[in-house]
């Protein structure tokens, strides 16, 4: 007989549940969508995380008493939560940087069509422009040479 042990957190993501077999000190190798562990079962032989309807990973273990299968999976599932909450954090802290990296772009643009505007209006009305770098910053010198 097996069974389908039932967890508090769906393993969905495949990348975090082999970082957590690893970081549980399990072998496993991955087929389609399996991943088959080194762990062995009296009956039905490597135990495996199969990909459920749902597309979560589930596993598959034969045993009616044996609690080495439930402290297993709870040893797995805290490294999972651990791995997954930094993938997370990962994807957050890259999601941050391009959209700062597009703000900045966005400010770099308006800051070039703004010099661009107040150039064309200076040599309208008979000004030359010296653009000067202070600190970091353009400054434009307006200069009219009068007679």
């Amino acid at each position: 007989m097996s069974a389908v042990i039932k967890t508090a957190t769906p393993f969905i993501d495949l990348e975090c549940l082999c970082k957590a077999l690893t970081a549980v000190g399990c072998g496993f190798r991955v087929q389609g969508n399996k991943v088959i562990t080194d762990r062995q079962d009296v009956r039905l032989g490597f135990q495996e995380f199969q990909k459920d309807n749902y597309g979560r990973y589930a596993l598959f273990a034969y045993s009616h008493t044996d609690r080495n299968h439930a402290d297993f999976i709870r040893t797995v599932e805290k490294q999972y939560k651990i791995i997954y909450q930094n993938k997370i954090e990962e994807i957050e802290c890259l999601r941050l940087e391009e959209e700062r990296k597009r703000l900045e772009q966005e400010r770099l643009v308006f800051v070039d069509k703004q010099k661009t505007t107040i150039i064309e209006r200076a040599k309208e009305q008979g000004y030359s422009i010296k653009e000067e770098n202070v600190k970091g910053k353009v400054k434009l010198v307006l200069v009219r040479n009068t007679y």
